[in-house]
């Protein structure tokens, strides 16, 4: 998160999605900064987001990644907000601090049977939002992960250990949001080659 861009239309929909799944918390978000910030800054941020944040610490290319993320610690559901997204394969270098890792992810939403993980996720070819998504998706379900991903200008994920949960929480994001379904991308069960439809609950 670099909050050089703070109260952007993708901030709004990060505060619109920890609304929509507020009965899935207490929610807190770990920003994952990528360059010092005031304490009034982050606390404008934490406000405007309606949850604490678990943490304040630079990430960059020194951090040892395991520790920076124990500060998501005991909290039942967590956002995480990299500066572009998530990846699938670990990477090092200057770019690795733009990212939340697969592992990461899996490690993070394992940790938390009775919660969630939302995770910003702008790290999408132009034009294949949609396969990239679903390509994500399958990668976490295959590692024992259910999620959804909200696909826009702004996409996210949101992943968790209990499938049931996860299927809850799409469902509620569809009633409270009234989005269309086809903003919604679920993975894909294995042995299927298409996805079923889903359906709101009422």
């Amino acid at each position: 998160m670099n909050l050089r861009h703070f109260g952007d239309s993708y901030d709004i929909v990060k505060k619109s999605l920890l609304q929509w799944l507020s009965a899935f918390g207490p929610w807190a978000a770990h920003p994952m900064f990528t360059h010092v910030v005031t304490a009034a800054a982050a606390d404008s941020f934490s406000r405007f987001l309606g949850v604490d944040l678990v943490s304040t610490e630079v990430l960059d290319g020194a951090c040892e990644r395991r520790a920076y993320l124990a500060a998501c610690g005991n909290c039942r559901s967590i956002f995480l907000d990299p500066d572009t997204g998530v990846r699938l394969r670990s990477t090092k270098g200057k770019r690795s601090t733009e990212f939340i890792f697969g592992d990461e992810l899996v490690e993070i939403a394992s940790a938390r049977p009775h919660g969630l993980v939302l995770a910003f996720d702008q790290s999408l070819a132009r034009g294949s939002e949609r396969e990239q998504v679903q390509e994500k998706l399958d990668h976490f379900l295959d590692h024992a992960v259910e999620g959804f991903a909200y696909v826009s200008h702004a996409s996210f994920l949101v992943l968790g250990q209990s499938g049931a949960l996860v299927r809850e929480a799409r469902d509620r994001v569809l009633v409270a949001s009234g989005l269309p379904l086809a903003r919604i991308v679920t993975a894909t069960p294995p042995g299927r080659t298409s996805r079923p439809t889903a359906t709101a609950a009422p």
